[in-house]
């Protein structure tokens, strides 16, 4: 009776191992897979990054369209304080007021 109480506990034991080894192998699947997934997504990253810095630049804002912007004379530029929305006038710098 002992043999095969040991027998029966020796086979559970052995498949008890083995499932949690299966189970480990393939959370380091997944593991694996998740962490191509995030160098992928942090090469993305840094490529917008990228190209945003390019889009935003200021040279690029500066040429667009052959606009020329230029930073606007000191005495022409006007803060308003308060709520801009009912402050909105209409401002003509070529005559004064």
């Amino acid at each position: 009776m002992k043999q095969i109480v040991l027998i029966v506990f020796s086979l559970f034991a052995i498949f008890a191992i083995l499932w949690i080894r299966s189970n480990v192998i393939s959370i380091e699947y997944r593991l694996s897979s998740l962490e191509e997934k995030k160098k992928k997504m942090l090469n993305e990253r840094r490529l917008l990054l990228a190209e945003k810095s390019s889009l935003t630049s200021f040279v690029r804002i500066n040429n667009v369209d052959g606009l020329f912007l230029v930073f606007p004379d000191r005495r022409k530029v006007v803060y308003i304080s308060g709520n801009p929305e009912s402050l909105v006038r209409t401002i003509n710098f070529n005559r004064k007021n």
